[in-house]
């Protein structure tokens, strides 16, 4: 990559990691953004008030590469607020999410994403998107390619489509969304993505290739552990999505059953857990 070549197209891309007590899991993912071919990145990670050495192993890193920001919250703010922390303190033209838990493993990843913005002539085009490598428990690996389903709104109504690891977008429009909701108690990164196709009519393009390794088995993923207090954040981000998207909702039916049928379940499990506990 010549640096002074991207320098003169102002193609800055801003690389925004949000972490959270996982240092040892973090340095694979800074690992994996540094072998990226494509060299004119700023690297922004936002601790979210992490307990751990989170911050002397980003220092240790900093000392080899001065493209990396670290920026600490004095007290944990949450995963959307953390986003929007990284997204304020980014430059560039671009913005690539990746989580502290994920790694890039397609090291043409950020070229490619560029070269498809570079090449379409969509004005409308916001997110360039695309599969990932599931790691199981077991270790067990599994692809998943990134499609464009029949009915887009649709299926990104009823919940996640685009992985955020995956996510390359003009810095401009996460700047017109509004960032991420910080009401949200769960499933931020599937808001902001429904944000930004359904509310503001962006496009989306679905690349092929596998860049992304996503573990199901990391520490902290909020699926991976049923309690109530996970149950009483899955009901609260079913009710608020049913009301800020009513109007859409209503147009699929399915959709909204679906989104009632999950609070109403939610609900009975938190009061069967009480009452038998």
């Amino acid at each position: 990559m010549n640096l002074s070549t991207a320098s003169i197209n102002n193609e800055l891309v801003s690389v925004n990691i949000t972490t959270y007590d996982r240092s040892r899991l973090l340095a694979r993912c800074l690992d994996s953004v540094l072998r990226q071919t494509y060299e004119y990145l700023e690297i922004n990670i936002v601790d979210d008030c992490s307990n751990d050495n989170t911050e002397e192993v980003v220092k240790g890193y900093q000392l080899a590469d001065r493209r990396i920001n670290y920026y600490r919250h004095k007290k944990n703010k949450g995963n959307a607020a953390a986003r929007n922390t990284a997204f304020l303190k980014s430059s560039g033209i671009f913005t690539a999410f990746l989580d502290d838990d994920d790694e890039w493993i397609d090291d043409r990843k950020i070229e490619k994403q560029l070269d498809v913005f570079r090449s379409s002539n969509d004005p409308m085009l916001g997110v360039v998107c695309t599969g990932i490598l599931r790691t199981d428990i077991n270790g067990e690996n599994r692809s998943e390619k990134a499609n464009r389903p029949k009915n887009l709104v649709k299926t990104m109504l009823r919940g996640g489509l685009i992985h955020n690891s995956t996510a390359f977008l003009r810095s401009n429009v996460i700047r017109k969304v509004g960032c991420f909701d910080e009401k949200m108690p769960r499933g931020v990164d599937s808001e902001f993505f429904r944000r930004v196709v359904i509310k503001y009519g962006y496009h989306v393009h679905f690349m092929e290739d596998i860049t992304c390794r996503y573990y199901e088995n990391s520490p902290n993923r909020m699926t991976s552990k049923v309690s109530n207090r996970n149950l009483i954040a899955v009901r609260k981000a079913n009710s608020y999505l049913l009301r800020k998207y009513f109007w859409t909702n209503l147009r699929y039916p399915s959709v909204f059953f679906y989104r009632m049928k999950t609070v109403v379940k939610t609900q009975t499990s938190i009061v069967l857990r009480r009452v038998l506990k």
